[in-house]
Formats: structure tokens, sequence, C-alpha cells
């Protein structure tokens, strides 16, 4: 019996990629790369085997990345984040949540910036809600260039990001400033409104060194 293991890069899968990534043992990198099982895998010569396992790290550092708004997976359509202005509060928690240990959470972070389309025409389209509650399995198939290509764009659209984060700050302060001329004995600012502020400082703050962290991870990845 032969096995075969991803040629390059393209061919990887993103749960592919994670293996790679997370799984210490050298056999059972292979195997999970191979799809085959450890027992089938110990039948094959221990040369062959290492080969393979320093093949598959070879190629793994090889990143290149291509992005499509719109993927397709098993008859479902979904859909990259559209519009920046509309990313909620808990959707950056649980993706900052991602950031720490990139690998281990890579589909939990695509099921988040990929979500099934709601409507779409043309190259237009909306996605579902996030609720917390998607299935990151769906993903673990995804191509690793398509996955590459999610994080560059991703990286590369922090800018917006920041800015609709940073907007929600100088609502809150100009909140604040109304709240000085609305006469008769009124606060400035109450504490709620003053731990308000100080939660979305924190927050602005923590993302830039988030979006930090995806950039160190996931490298450099060049666009087709």
């Amino acid at each position: 019996m032969q096995f075969r293991v991803p040629l390059k890069y393209s061919d990887l899968t993103l749960g592919n990629l994670i293996t790679i990534h997370t799984e210490e043992d050298r056999f059972k990198r292979v195997a999970a790369c191979a799809n085959i099982s450890l027992e089938q895998l110990k039948k094959q010569p221990l040369k062959v085997v290492e080969q393979a396992d320093e093949h598959l790290k070879k190629i793994a550092e090889m990143e290149s990345g291509k992005h499509l708004p719109i993927v397709n997976i098993d008859g479902v359509h979904y859909g990259f984040i559209p519009d920046w202005n509309e990313f909620t509060l808990g959707e950056w928690i649980d993706l900052e949540e991602c950031t720490n240990d990139l690998w281990s959470n890579a589909l939990k972070m695509t099921s988040i910036l990929y979500r099934p389309v709601k409507r779409q025409q043309g190259e237009a389209y909306t996605i579902h809600p996030y609720t917390a509650k998607e299935d990151p399995e769906v993903f673990r198939n995804l191509s690793a260039e398509l996955f590459g290509g999610m994080m560059l764009f991703f990286s590369n659209s922090r800018r917006k990001l920041l800015h609709t984060l940073k907007s929600s700050l100088v609502e809150v302060a100009q909140a604040q400033m109304n709240s000085l001329n609305d006469g008769a004995g009124t606060q400035p600012s109450t504490p709620s409104q003053m731990r308000t502020s100080s939660k979305w400082t924190k927050l602005v703050n923590s993302l830039s060194r988030s979006y930090s962290r995806i950039l160190r991870s996931s490298k450099t990845l060049n666009t087709n």
C-alpha cells in the first residue's frame, strides 16, 4: 500500500495546516495529512514517512493566498464580512480570543469571518447575524490558500474596523459633551458613561495588539 500527502501548498486544506502546526507527533501528523490510519502508516518504510513529514513542514512554509468574498462548501454559500460597520462587539470579542492561539482556533476564526449568505444580488450580499453557534468544522476542508487569502484580506481591513471602533468611542465622547449642555444641574458625565468610554479605549488598544498577533502568526501572504 502506498500513501500520498499533499504535493504543494495549494493542495493543503485548512485541516492539514492545523495538523502540521499543532500536532507534535510526526507520525500522527503524516497519517492525518495522508488521510490514513496510524496503523496503516506503521506498515510504511520509516525513511519514506520521515521524508513525507519534512515535505509537509516545507510546503506549509510556502504560503500563498487567494481571497474570495464568497465560498461554496457542500452547496452552501458563505460570505466574508461585507460591511465592517456591522461588525459587532460579540464578533470582535470572540475573534480577539481566537488570536491568542491562532492555529488551535483557526476553524473558529473562519466561522466568524465567513457566514452563510442571506441575500445576494450581483456582487452585493448580506450574511446571517453572528450567533456564536456556527459550526467551525464545515471549514476543515477549506483550501489553505483561501484561508491565507482570508487572513491577508482581514489584516488589510483592520484599519476599517479600527475606524469603526474609534467612531463608536467618538460617539460616546460626544454624548458626554452633549450632557454638559443639558443644564439644570446635570452632571457632565455619569460613572456609567465614564466606564463605557474607558472600555472602548481598552478595546481599541487591545484590537490593535490582537491584529499584530495575527500578522505575526500568519506571516506574509501573497495573493495570486
